[in-house]
C-alpha cells in the first residue's frame, strides 16, 4: 500500500509513477538507516515526481527535457 497526500492508503499497482517512486525512495531510506549503510540512489524518470521523498544520501535524478538538446549536469 502507498499513502497518498491526503493520508488514503492506495495498492502499489495503481498507484501513479510518482507514488511508487517516492514508495521505493522512503524502503531504500529505511533500509539505508536500519544497515548503516548510505549509497548513491538513481532516480530515473524523475521528471514525472514534483516533490522526491527525503532520503540521507546523494541523489542523482534523470529528467527528460525537450529544450535540452546536449547532456546537461546541475550540481
Amino acid at each position: 500500500m502507498v499513502p497518498t497526500e491526503d493520508g488514503r492508503l492506495v495498492p502499489y499497482s495503481i498507484a501513479n509513477n510518482a507514488a511508487r517512486i517516492n514508495a521505493g525512495l522512503e524502503i531504500i531510506g529505511t533500509l539505508s538507516e536500519h544497515w548503516g549503510v548510505k549509497l548513491p540512489v538513481v532516480v530515473d524518470n524523475a521528471e514525472s515526481v514534483t516533490r522526491l521523498a527525503k532520503i540521507d544520501t546523494q541523489m542523482i535524478r534523470l529528467v527528460v527535457s525537450e529544450q535540452d538538446k546536449v547532456l546537461r549536469l546541475e550540481v
